[in-house]
């Protein structure tokens, strides 16, 4: 699968329950101990979690299968206005959702997962088709995995 590496980033400020964010960012990875955490503070002196996943190729194909149809299918339409010029696909869970067991795009008003794929494109490849190989290849993974319609029914 064309895909270099996936991660993720977070914060959590100090009403957060980094606990419960770090167990949703596990499942929605399908790994434990995978969540890097570095205690700072904000620019108004509060303290924050940033909170960091970077993921392998096996374990970036595996997480992208669990996004679900809706999504993968809302990210194949959208393919062109997300991949940038150094061949990363950019998006955003809600932080929110992803705590409840739900994987859905994020708002502009709510705490957001940002995610970002480095995408494997050789000389002579375009990178939106690689893009595109990349996502379809996930969704038919969806698809034989039961994971179209909802997200894998793991217990947080």
């Amino acid at each position: 699968m064309p895909v270099h590496s996936l991660s993720c980033s977070t914060t959590a400020s100090g009403v957060h329950d980094v606990d419960l964010i770090t167990k949703s960012l596990e499942w929605l990875c399908d790994k434990k101990n995978i969540v890097s955490l570095e205690k700072s503070t904000s620019f108004h002196g509060s303290p924050i979690t940033l909170m960091k996943v970077k993921l392998p190729r096996s374990q970036s194909r595996l997480t992208f299968s669990r996004l679900g149809g809706e999504l993968l299918n809302l990210l194949i339409d959208e393919k062109n206005d997300r991949l940038d010029d150094e061949n990363r696909l950019h998006f955003r869970l809600s932080q929110n959702e992803l705590v409840k067991g739900k994987i859905v795009l994020a708002n502009n008003n709510e705490e957001i997962i940002k995610m970002v794929a480095k995408i494997e494109v050789y000389p002579g490849e375009k990178p939106q088709e690689v893009l595109s190989k990349l996502l379809n290849e996930s969704l038919e993974r969806c698809r034989r995995r039961g994971w179209l319609d909802s997200p894998p029914t793991t217990i947080i």
